[in-house]
C-alpha cells in the first residue's frame, strides 16, 4: 500500500430542512410497495442517552415467502428481507429503470422569508426527490443551465457505486465538470436502501443549493404506516462562492439561517428590500393518532451538526445512513452534517391540552470539552406536528432545550448494524495516519495560487485538483498514464479484497503544528466503513495498546472525527475506483480537507465501455475549451472537490 501522509481535521456540522421534493416529471409514477408505517416497540425512554431495547429474531418473520407490509417491514419479496446482504451483487432485486432529469439553473428564492441569489435544481430548492425501490438503476441525467460560467457535476452521497465508479460524480477525480449549455447521464444501481441525497460535487454549489433528497424503498428494523423525509440544513444570505475567502483568511463563515425542508422564519429588518417575511414559514407535518411514522433526517448542511427532537415525543432509530440496525429508543438524536438517520415516531402525544407540537434544531458546533449552546441563546424551533392538519397556530413551547446532549455522534454501543460483521484486528504495520491540520502555504503546505491564504491539510499538502486533467486522465484514459502532482493526494490500494485500516488524527504534536480543536464529519465515497475508535481526548500512540471495536463496530459512510482526538476507520478493498475522502464541512473540503484512495487501479478501466471513454475525453475537451476563457480561472482557488 503507498500511503500520501498528511494532516486532516474536521468540523462537525448541522442540520436544516428541507420538504421532499415531487418527482422529475419524466420519472415513471412509482409504486412503492413500501409506503409507509413503523414496527411496535414496548417501553418507552424519555433519557436523551437512549436506550437499546433487546430484540430477538423471534420478533420478526423471518419465514420464505414474507413480503413487505406495513406490519411485516423487515420482508421484501419472499426471497430477501432484512439480513440479505446488500453489498453481494448477486442478491440484490432486479428492480426496474427509474429515469429522471436535474437542470441546474441561476434564481432568486426566499426559502425563511429573506430574497437571495442561488441555484436551483428543477428551478426549486431543495431538488425534487429521487424515488424507487431496492435494486432498481437510476438514469439521471444532470444539464447545465446556470447562466454564471459555472460548470457542474452530481454525487450520489452515500450511493457505492459498485462497479460504476465513473458516476461518482466528483468533478477533478472521475470526470471533468459538465460545461454550461450541455449534460451528462449518470447510471447506477441500489444495491443499499434507505435514506440519502444528491448534490453538487463542484466547488461550493452544494451550499449555493444544488443539493435534493434519495429515499430507496427497502427493508427496516421497526414497522411504521407512513413516512416523511425531513431536509435539516443551514443557511447564507451571501453567495457561497463569496464566502470563502473568509475561511482561507481564518474568518469561518457561520450562517444566517437555518431550513426544515426548505423553510423558517428568518427575523429580518421590514426596512431591508429583501425581507419578504410573508414568504418565510414553518414546515408542517400531519400525525393521525395511533399510527406511527419513518421520519427520514438528512443534514444536508455546510457548518454545523444538528441535534434534533420533537416535543412530547420519543421515537425509535431504525437506521444510520444506508445502514439498517437494532432499533434503539430515544428522545434526541445528533445528526452531523452528511449523516441520515431514520426514525419512527409514535402518534401518541398527549394531545388533551395541545394538538401542535415544535420539530426543533439546536446547532451543534462546540470546541472539545466545551459545553453546548445555551437554549437561550439560539431559538431552535423550526417545524411543526400538527394532529389537526387544518390547525394553522403555533405551538406552546413546552421544551427548546437539549443542553444535556453533547455534540457528538451517537455511542457506538447504541450502534448496532442488523447485517452482522466482524472486523480483523488491525496489524501494527497496515495502519496508515493522516494528520489534520490547518496551514498556511508558508508552513510547508502547496496550495493552488501563492496568494490564497490558509489551507486545510489531510496529507503531505492540501488537496488541489485540476478540473481539467482528472484522475482519470493521469491514470491513462485519455492516453499515457501520467505521475500525479503532489497535491493530488493519492493513496494507493492495489491489493484485492485487502483489509486497509486508517488513523485519522485531530490532536496530535508535529512538526510544530497545533491542531485546532474542532469536530469534522468525514465521508467516504464508495465505501461504508467501519468505525474501530473514535477518542475524543486523547493522542493517537502507538506504542499504547488501543481497544479497537471490532465484534460488529459502527458500519456508515460519515462520521465525526472528535477535535481532541482522532478516528480509526477499517475497510475492505472491493470496489475498484478513484474515491474521494474528505471533510463535508464545504468550506473544509474547498480548503483542501480531502485526499483519494485509487483502488485496484489495473482494474478501475474495465468498467468502461467505448462509448463511456469516448463520452469522457468529449465532455473534458469541450470543458477545456470553455474554461479556458472563463473569468474565473485566473482566480481559482477551491481545491476542486
Amino acid at each position: 500500500m503507498r500511503v500520501a501522509r498528511g494532516f486532516l481535521w474536521m468540523l462537525v456540522g448541522t442540520a436544516s430542512l428541507s420538504v421532499p421534493a415531487v418527482a422529475n416529471p419524466i420519472a415513471p409514477n412509482i409504486n412503492i410497495n413500501a409506503n409507509t408505517g413503523p414496527v411496535p416497540q414496548s417501553s418507552k425512554c424519555s433519557s436523551s442517552l437512549g436506550t437499546a431495547p433487546t430484540p430477538s429474531e423471534s420478533n420478526y418473520d423471518t419465514s420464505a415467502g414474507c413480503l413487505h407490509s406495513k406490519t411485516h417491514r423487515e420482508c421484501w419479496d419472499g426471497k430477501r428481507n432484512l439480513w440479505t446482504d446488500y453489498e453481494d451483487l448477486s442478491m440484490i432485486p432486479k428492480g426496474v429503470v427509474r429515469k429522471y432529469e436535474l437542470t441546474i439553473t441561476n434564481g432568486e428564492i426566499a426559502p425563511d422569508g429573506y430574497t437571495v441569489g442561488k441555484m436551483l435544481v428543477n428551478g426549486q430548492y431543495p431538488g425534487p426527490k429521487i424515488e424507487g425501490n431496492w435494486g432498481d438503476t437510476f438514469e439521471i441525467t444532470v444539464k447545465n443551465r446556470l447562466s454564471n460560467g459555472n460548470g457542474t457535476s452530481m454525487h450520489f452521497h452515500g450511493i457505492q457505486q459498485l462497479g460504476t465508479n465513473r458516476m461518482d460524480g466528483a468533478s477533478g477525480i472521475t470526470q471533468c465538470p459538465i460545461p454550461v449549455g450541455k449534460s451528462m447521464k449518470y447510471v447506477w444501481r441500489a444495491n443499499q436502501y434507505g435514506t440519502s441525497w444528491y448534490h453538487s460535487h463542484f466547488s461550493l454549489q452544494y451550499t449555493d443549493g444544488v443539493v435534493g433528497p434519495i429515499v430507496i424503498h427497502g427493508p427496516s428494523s421497526v414497522n411504521y404506516d407512513e413516512e416523511y423525509t425531513l431536509m435539516l440544513t443551514d443557511w447564507f444570505h451571501t453567495s457561497a462562492f463569496t464566502l470563502f475567502y473568509n475561511e482561507t483568511r481564518g474568518i469561518p463563515p457561520l450562517p444566517n439561517s437555518k431550513l426544515l425542508n426548505g423553510k423558517w422564519k428568518f427575523p429580518c429588518d421590514s426596512s431591508d428590500p429583501r425581507c419578504v417575511s410573508s414568504r418565510g414559514g414553518f414546515t408542517d407535518i400531519v400525525f393521525e393518532k395511533g399510527k406511527k411514522y419513518r421520519l427520514r433526517l438528512i443534514n444536508m448542511s455546510t457548518t454545523y451538526m444538528q441535534t434534533f427532537w420533537i416535543d412530547g415525543h420519543n421515537f425509535t432509530v431504525a437506521a444510520a445512513d444506508f445502514v439498517p440496525i437494532e432499533p434503539f429508543r430515544t428522545d434526541v438524536i445528533n445528526v452531523a452534517i452528511g449523516q441520515r438517520y431514520d426514525i419512527i415516531v409514535s402518534a401518541d402525544a398527549n394531545t388533551r391540552e395541545q394538538t401542535d407540537f415544535w420539530i426543533n434544531m439546536k446547532t451543534c458546533l462546540i470546541p472539545p470539552g466545551m459545553a453546548p449552546v445555551d437554549c437561550s441563546a439560539e431559538d431552535a424551533r423550526t417545524g411543526i406536528v400538527r394532529y389537526n392538519a387544518s390547525s394553522t397556530k403555533n405551538p406552546p413551547t413546552i421544551s427548546n432545550c437539549r443542553d444535556q446532549k453533547t455534540c457528538r455522534d451517537e455511542p457506538k454501543e447504541l450502534v448496532k448494524p442488523i447485517i452482522k460483521r466482524r472486523v480483523p484486528p488491525p496489524p501494527h504495520n497496515m495502519l496508515g495516519d493522516f494528520y489534520v491540520s490547518w496551514d498556511s502555504p508558508s508552513n510547508g503546505s502547496t496550495a493552488s495560487q501563492d496568494d490564497v491564504g490558509w489551507r486545510w491539510n489531510m496529507a503531505n499538502s492540501t488537496f488541489f485538483v485540476d478540473w481539467e486533467e482528472p484522475t482519470y486522465s493521469y491514470l491513462g484514459l485519455e492516453g499515457n498514464e501520467r505521475p500525479f502532482p503532489q497535491s493530488y493526494q493519492p493513496v494507493y490500494l492495489n491489493e484485492k479484497d485487502k483489509w486497509v485500516y486508517f488513523v485519522i488524527n485531530a490532536n496530535f504534536t508535529r512538526m510544530g503544528r497545533v491542531p485546532i480543536p474542532l469536530d469534522h464529519p468525514i465521508h467516504l465515497h464508495g465505501h461504508d466503513f467501519y468505525v474501530l475508535a473514535q477518542v475524543t481526548h486523547d493522542q493517537f500512540d502507538r506504542a499504547t495498546p488501543i481497544e479497537y471495536n471490532l465484534d460488529n463496530p459502527v458500519r456508515r459512510d460519515t462520521a465525526v472525527l472528535p477535535g481532541g482526538g482522532f478516528l480509526v476507520i477499517a475497510f475492505e478493498t472491493k470496489n475498484p475506483g478513484a474515491w474521494l475522502i474528505h471533510c463535508h464541512l464545504a468550506f473544509h473540503s474547498s480548503a483542501g480537507f480531502a485526499l483519494q484512495f485509487i483502488e485496484r487501479e489495473s482494474e478501475i478501466f474495465e468498467q468502461f465501455s467505448g462509448k463511456e471513454v469516448r463520452l469522457y475525453h468529449e465532455q473534458c475537451e469541450q470543458w477545456r475549451e470553455d474554461w479556458k476563457t472563463n473569468p474565473a480561472r485566473t482566480g481559482i482557488r477551491d481545491s476542486g472537490a
